[in-house]
């Protein structure tokens, strides 16, 4: 962090100096996107062998943004804005009647588990499909969850919020949302 960077968002960034990682993820800072905010961090997260397991695929991105000219809307002058997406299983479709609330739930009890103190959350859960049509038409159908959300973190410590994100991304790709020492109920 630079000198020009407000005290307030480096003492939080600084939480992240060295955070926990999930081992079934690879993890990275990235270029921040421009233009968003006058300051911010960024990391994206993938499963590292995609081809170990058609199921175990998840890609995310999360971003922490601070505007000392902050938007009523957020609530404060630091948000997190985070990304996931990833297969969605037929397994998954016929236990989670609802995917979308499944995944914020995911989300909001990662938050919760983890101890972020957060407000003004928002965000969007869609379920895609596609199926091959014309020549593509013996191609499987596909479906898709995308989840984006954004909250405001009310404790100067990013490190929960990180964690919490992390969890997100592993439960989207199918892990446990929990961790790797909860068993599953549903067969994989």
């Amino acid at each position: 962090m630079d000198s020009e960077v407000p005290k307030e968002f480096s003492k939080a960034a600084e939480s992240l100096a060295e955070p926990s990682l999930r081992k079934e993820l690879r993890v990275e800072q990235i270029e921040s996107p421009q233009g968003i905010a006058p300051h911010a961090l960024a990391f994206s997260a993938e499963i590292p062998d995609k081809a170990s397991e058609s199921r175990h695929r998840g890609v995310g991105r999360i971003v922490f943004i601070f505007d000392d000219s902050h938007d009523e809307t957020w609530g404060g002058n630091m948000r997190v804005i985070a990304y996931g997406k990833s297969p969605l299983m037929e397994v998954e479709q016929g236990v989670h009647e609802d995917p979308t609330h499944w995944y914020w739930g995911t989300l909001t009890r990662a938050l919760s588990l983890h101890g972020a103190k957060y407000t003004h959350e928002a965000g969007t859960v869609t379920v895609m499909t596609s199926k091959g049509m014309g020549s593509l038409s013996d191609d499987h159908q596909t479906n898709e969850i995308e989840l984006r959300a954004s909250w405001t973190p009310i404790d100067g410590d990013f490190s929960a919020h990180f964690a919490a994100w992390q969890d997100l991304i592993a439960g989207m790709a199918g892990y446990s949302p929990d961790g790797d020492s909860v068993i599953p109920l549903i067969a994989k």
